[in-house]
């Protein structure tokens, strides 16, 4: 049942709108929070530029990734399939280096279109064969998966070639630097220059938010998201924004394929394992609405940046694999209920109920 505003209580109305007001500024909120830890804890280490410079490169292609879900959110749909779309990509990459000795040049957008293929999939099993997201998207992580593994028997293929006196050396200079600092821009700025994948997910970032910002397309990624059906009705072409949006979220994993196998030094066949979890909770974090309709891109950089440095504060502390996990999932938990304080409503209505205040009973008699 719906409550009014008259039949939420004053102090339940207060913490609503507390809530509201944190949600709308839990990014920001949640990365000064997280860079105070690191300050307050091992701040000489945390604030070293090489920390830095690692922490958020290491992250990079998970923070692609979470570019293409925030798309696929924003539509209320949701893309489980991008770590297994990334790991395939990675093992593809990695197979054209090695053995068919292709140019990075080719490499790359060989990788795209792979993505941009398992993508189109998803978006016609989603649109077309009117599959939910969840259960159409669970079911590629599966498949996908599993064509990493059954080209790859299982084993890494590597980016490096091993000398008679043991060393390894890229076996191509130009795809070791796709995740590898290397010359760029911000030399002499920035010391020898910043990790390649930190410029491309920044670049990415950019590309999208203007795309959701400045195009029509964007706004309609919006539109299907918020109501669908007004959408529709508006003329907007539902099916193929959809269909779009899987696509590019498809393009945007085999981008971050090739990058993640670079930084490795190699494809595995376990290679962006629960990234699609990381990818998620950047996007809400940083203010995606899992109902559609509400979220930007530099929230999702904003999400990203704080579990970087998050997992960079914890690891610095030696805190375990194990409650770091515990610590990332309650963060998206209060995430979730700051985008939704009426779901804070709900819950003290639910508790009234419990202990003999029935809201129903109550509004049902002051209604008559």
């Amino acid at each position: 049942m719906s409550h009014s505003t008259a039949d939420v209580p004053n102090g339940v109305s207060n913490w609503r709108r507390t809530l509201s007001m944190l949600g709308s500024l839990q990014g920001y909120i949640g990365l000064v929070l997280v860079v105070s830890a690191g300050i307050l804890t091992k701040g000489d280490i945390f604030l070293n530029q090489a920390n830095l410079t690692n922490a958020v490169g290491a992250f990079a292609s998970r923070g692609i990734l979470a570019v293409g879900v925030t798309l696929v959110i924003l539509t209320a749909g949701i893309d489980l399939s991008v770590g297994s779309m990334l790991g395939l990509a990675s093992m593809v990459s990695a197979m054209l280096l090695s053995r068919a000795d292709l140019s990075p040049w080719m490499i790359l957008p060989l990788a795209m279109v792979a993505g941009g293929a398992m993508g189109l999939f998803n978006g016609a099993g989603t649109t077309l064969l009117r599959i939910q997201p969840f259960v159409m998207t669970l079911a590629t992580l599966s498949v996908f998966r599993g064509i990493d593994r059954q080209i790859s028997n299982n084993v890494s293929v590597g980016t490096q070639i091993a000398q008679d006196d043991g060393t390894l050396t890229p076996h191509s200079e130009q795809f070791q630097l796709f995740g590898t600092p290397g010359h760029n821009l911000f030399e002499g700025v920035l010391g020898a220059g910043v990790y390649y994948p930190v410029l491309a997910f920044v670049v990415v970032c950019i590309v999208f938010q203007l795309i959701l910002s400045k195009t029509t397309f964007g706004r309609h990624i919006y539109a299907v998201g918020g109501n669908e059906t007004a959408a529709r009705l508006s003329g907007v072409n539902v099916t193929r924004v959809k269909i779009a949006v899987y696509t590019l979220a498809g393009l945007l994993a085999g981008f971050a394929g090739p990058i993640d196998a670079a930084y490795s030094a190699s494809a595995d066949p376990q290679a962006g394992f629960s990234y699609e979890l990381d990818a998620i909770a950047a996007a809400v974090i940083g203010g995606a609405s899992l109902a559609g309709g509400r979220g930007t891109i530099i929230g999702t950089f904003v999400g990203a940046l704080i579990l970087t440095l998050l997992d960079n504060v914890l690891g610095l502390n030696a805190v375990s694999d194990n409650l770091q996990l515990i610590i990332k999932g309650l963060i998206v938990i209060v995430a979730v209920v700051l985008q939704r304080p009426d779901l804070f409503t709900s819950a003290s209505a639910a508790v009234r109920r419990a202990f003999g205040r029935d809201d129903s009973t109550h509004t049902t008699r002051r209604s008559t």
